[in-house]
């Protein structure tokens, strides 16, 4: 496993991975270096799945929705969440980013997988 990378868990709290991508209301990001976290902060995302977004722009498709996403996670190498469609998944590999479905409810445990490259990547889950 590279021991250089920045990460983005889909999360509500920052403790655990959130179960449905699209409706996480931030993204937990991680920079490791050398196998250590150097940084964390959270970032807000939009939600698209109810009338109080975050964004001023409306998006009325899932390709618009795709890109706003992308612009909060370009900067990272993977994406982790419990969960996420085919669509977005398939988005962000088109992007080079690595998507990851896992099965980890806390994030710390994820991180700890991914670094030392046992982080299984569940894309049965897809949906």
């Amino acid at each position: 496993m590279n021991s250089n990378f920045k990460v983005a868990f889909a999360t509500n709290d920052g403790v655990t991975t959130f179960a449905h991508f699209g409706r996480a209301k931030y993204f937990e990001v991680i920079e490791v270096k050398d196998g250590n976290v150097v940084s964390r902060e959270r970032r807000e995302k939009p939600d698209f799945h109810s009338g109080n977004t975050h964004n001023h722009d409306h998006h009325s498709n899932h390709g618009d929705r795709h890109n706003t996403i992308y612009s909060l996670v370009e900067d990272c190498d993977f994406v982790v969440a419990a969960g996420m469609g085919y669509g977005i998944y398939d988005f962000l590999i088109s992007k080079g980013k690595q998507p990851i479905v896992t099965t980890e409810k806390n994030i710390e445990d994820a991180l700890i997988n991914l670094i030392s490259g046992q982080l299984v990547n569940h894309s049965e889950k897809l949906h």
